[in-house]
C-alpha cells in the first residue's frame, strides 16, 4: 500500500471513528449539560460549538441554588465569575471520554432516508450521528443592538447559524420572533438581541422532537423562546434522562 493510500485510508478510520449516537448542535447551558448527561449515560455525543471560548460561559450572573445533578451544579459556586463557570465545566466536558467537544459550525442538516442523520459544516467535514439535537439558543437570524450599531450576532461578538436558518426554512420550519434585553455589565456595555425561536407547533414539549424532520431534536432557548440559565440546565438533563429511559 503506498504512503497516500495509506492515510487516505487512516483518515477514513479516523472520520469514522467521529460518528456519533448524538449531535448536539450548540454548547451553552441546555446543550453542554444534555451532553454531559448523555456521555455519563454511556452515549457517544458529539458536542459542536461555533467557539470552545464560550462553552458554558455566562453572560449574566448565574445565582444559587443550583439544579441537583446537573453539570451547572458540579462548576457553579456563589459569587463565581462567568469565565470561571466556563473554564470549569469545559474541563468537565472534555474529560468525559464519551464526548467530543469541537469547534464548528454546522451549516445544513444531511438527510439520509428521509431522515436526519448528521450536519455539513462550514469547515467542509460531514458530522454523522443517530439523533441531531438542535440547542442553537438565540443565534438564528439574530439581530443585535447597541445603539444605533446592529449585527448579525445572538450575543456580543458571536457569530449567528445564517446557513443553517436558511437550511431550516428551507425544509419548511416555522419561526417566531424574541427579544432579550442584556444589561451593562463589567465594563461590557448594554444591549439587545432580536432573534428568532422555533414555533411551538414545530416542537413536541415531552420528547424534544421536531417533528417535521426524523431524527431530529429542539432543546433549549431555541424552542422555549425565554428561561434561566438553571432552566436551561433541567431540560437538558430531562432530555438525557427521557433517552436513557427509552
Amino acid at each position: 500500500m503506498g504512503w497516500l493510500a495509506f492515510h487516505a485510508q487512516s483518515l477514513g478510520t479516523i472520520l469514522e471513528a467521529m460518528d456519533y449516537d448524538v449531535l448536539i448542535v450548540g454548547a451553552g447551558f441546555a446543550g453542554a449539560e444534555a451532553a454531559y448527561a448523555l456521555a455519563r449515560r454511556g452515549v457517544r455525543v458529539g458536542l459542536c460549538t461555533q467557539s470552545l471560548d464560550t462553552v458554558f460561559l455566562p453572560f449574566t450572573p448565574v445565582m444559587p441554588p443550583f439544579p441537583e445533578g446537573t453539570l451547572l451544579a458540579e462548576v457553579g459556586f456563589a459569587g463565581a465569575k462567568g469565565w470561571e463557570i466556563h473554564a470549569r465545566a469545559k474541563y468537565k466536558l472534555e474529560a468525559e471520554p464519551n464526548l467530543h467537544l469541537f469547534q464548528s459550525s454546522a451549516t445544513r442538516l444531511l438527510l439520509e432516508g428521509g431522515r436526519v442523520g448528521g450536519v455539513e459544516t462550514w469547515e467542509g467535514p460531514q458530522r454523522r450521528a443517530g439523533r441531531v439535537v438542535l440547542a442553537v439558543g438565540s443565534f438564528i437570524d439574530p439581530k443585535l443592538a447597541i445603539g444605533k450599531v446592529v449585527e448579525a450576532a445572538g450575543r456580543l461578538s458571536e457569530a449567528a447559524y445564517p446557513d443553517l436558518y436558511q437550511d431550516l426554512l428551507a425544509h419548511g420550519f416555522r419561526f417566531v420572533e424574541r427579544k432579550a434585553e442584556v444589561p451593562p455589565l463589567e465594563g461590557t456595555p448594554g444591549y439587545s438581541v432580536t432573534f428568532k425561536v422555533l414555533a411551538p407547533e414545530e416542537w413536541e414539549v415531552e420528547t424534544f422532537r421536531l417533528a417535521r424532520l426524523e431524527g431530529l431534536y429542539g432543546l433549549g432557548l431555541c424552542v422555549l423562546g425565554e428561561g434561566t440559565y438553571a432552566r436551561m440546565c433541567e431540560e437538558g438533563l430531562r432530555l438525557a434522562a427521557g433517552w436513557a429511559k427509552g
